[in-house]
């Protein structure tokens, strides 16, 4: 059965990601006979602050005099669910990719300080194997074309998008109870692997609200766009019109 999603899909990225975390998904769903009528694509690596992040969101909502679906992954979902707070008027529904909506764990707070004060301290070394395997499912970890392009972007994108990015979005507010008083819908999709936004917390959390809704994916990690692109863009067309 053939879907085309009429209302436009606005994409948010995840730290140290751009366009590319995206491309495989947006070819899925413009592949097979379904389509993707409208999108947009905010370009947080851009940014230099929460402010500049939240601006180009709302540029990118003047886009379309409609509402839009956001869809976000990683970063880019707390982000999406703070736009989506900002603007509940313009917002279809809000799909969060690898991402709590959450305030972050005292433990992740000074994870982002020692890699803020080795950015600083210009001893920064890129993207690690290891992290690059705590972000993926086992079964991706040997995938050298998803492998490349994770280093790619890292590369690309380097220590200062890196800092920006960290120190913009460090002091998170939870999200979670004002998202549930929304009238839009709530997806929260997740890699049954996934290290950062894991199960049982997407699980407990969307539990709170009718309006929220989990899923979760086989054989993905915190990589799901990747790793998993056919299976998301199916969800994505069942669920978004």
């Amino acid at each position: 059965m053939t879907h085309s999603i009429k209302t436009p899909v606005v994409f948010l990225p995840g730290t140290l990601c751009d366009e590319r975390i995206f491309i495989p998904l947006w070819r899925a769903l413009n592949s097979k006979g379904n389509s993707l009528d409208n999108k947009a694509f905010v370009p947080l690596q851009w940014a230099e602050d929460l402010s500049q992040m939240m601006a180009l969101n709302e540029d990118r909502l003047a886009y379309f005099p409609e509402k839009v679906h956001l869809v976000g992954y990683s970063m880019g979902g707390y982000i999406a669910a703070l736009v989506a707070l900002a603007n509940p008027d313009k917002v279809a529904s809000l799909t969060l990719i690898a991402s709590t909506a959450t305030a972050l764990a005292d433990k992740e707070l000074e994870q982002r300080k020692l890699v803020l004060k080795t950015i600083k301290n210009k001893q920064y070394k890129g993207m690690t194997q290891s992290r690059v395997d705590f972000m993926l499912h086992s079964n991706s970890q040997g995938n050298k074309e998803i492998v490349a392009l994770i280093k790619e972007m890292a590369d690309d994108l380097g220590p200062s998008v890196l800092g920006a990015q960290t120190e913009a979005t460090a002091n998170r507010q939870d999200l979670i109870n004002k998202l549930s008083k929304q009238q839009f819908n709530t997806y929260f999709l997740v890699g049954e692997q996934d290290n950062i936004a894991t199960v049982p917390e997407i699980t407990e959390i969307a539990a709170r609200a009718e309006r929220f809704q989990k899923e979760v994916f086989t054989n993905a990690g915190h990589m799901l766009p990747l790793e998993q692109t056919d299976a998301l863009a199916l969800f994505l067309h069942q669920h978004l019109q």
